[in-house]
């Protein structure tokens, strides 16, 4: 795998990560609905994965 192509996966995969560690951060306030319910375990812990994976990519 060449240098540009794994960094666009580490950057891919951290923002993912972030993306659901956000949103699963997102449930306490009542003002946002976000229509749906995930199990938001779930969503913390491989948002933290990832984050590592990204991280462990770059």
């Amino acid at each position: 795998m060449d240098k540009a192509t794994r960094t666009q996966i580490s950057i891919a995969f951290f923002v993912t990560g972030f993306v659901l560690i956000a949103i699963q951060d997102l449930k306490r306030l009542d003002t946002i609905d976000l229509g749906f319910t995930w199990p938001y375990a779930i969503m913390f812990y491989c948002g933290l994965i990832f984050m590592a994976v990204g991280y462990y990519l770059k």
